[in-house]
């Protein structure tokens, strides 16, 4: 029960086309493949029939432990705020900076509401005092980078990082 879903529509026009989704609705199928999915999760026998994603009644086992599926988080900018509305969906931000996650922050409540989920992933070495910056935003989760090193190189980072951060949670 511990899963949560995080997607993204793609923002590498080549990468997605490459893919076979026309770049200019891949948002649209984004949302009509998380809304398929929805059904598989919830229904004994689901069935699916839009214009992107059509399928005749099928089984699909296991479901979810989550009721009634894992909660939803979409990647994007202020374009994927109302898909995160319909969806009931939380925000994950690209985001180096507190101070540049605040407009954002804004409208995406305004779109979907204040209680949206938001998490923020944080790219790069940060301080204290910039992760720090998230909690008065009301950022639920926070994800740092964290470099491949060696085992035991990696434990002292993750211990250095746990040390850091305790004091915010």
């Amino acid at each position: 029960g511990r899963f949560r879903f995080g997607v993204g529509v793609g923002w590498l026009r080549e990468e997605v086309a490459n893919h076979g989704v026309d770049p200019a609705v891949r948002g649209r199928v984004a949302e009509e493949r998380l809304l398929a999915m929805i059904e598989i999760w919830t229904k004994e026998q689901a069935e699916f029939h839009g214009e992107h994603v059509d399928f005749d009644p099928i089984y699909c086992w296991p479901k979810p432990v989550t009721k009634p599926y894992p909660p939803l988080y979409v990647g994007g900018g202020p374009a994927s705020f109302k898909r995160i509305a319909r969806l009931r969906a939380g925000w994950i931000a690209i985001c180096p900076s507190p101070e540049l996650l605040s407009w954002p922050l804004d409208e995406l409540r305004k779109t979907a509401g204040a209680d949206v989920p938001v998490t923020v992933c944080q790219w790069g070495e940060a301080s204290t005092d910039v992760l720090a910056g998230y909690v008065p935003l009301g950022v639920e989760r926070l994800l740092v980078e964290l470099p491949s090193e060696p085992r035991d190189e990696t434990l002292r980072r993750l211990d250095e990082l746990a040390a850091q951060l305790a004091p915010l949670a």
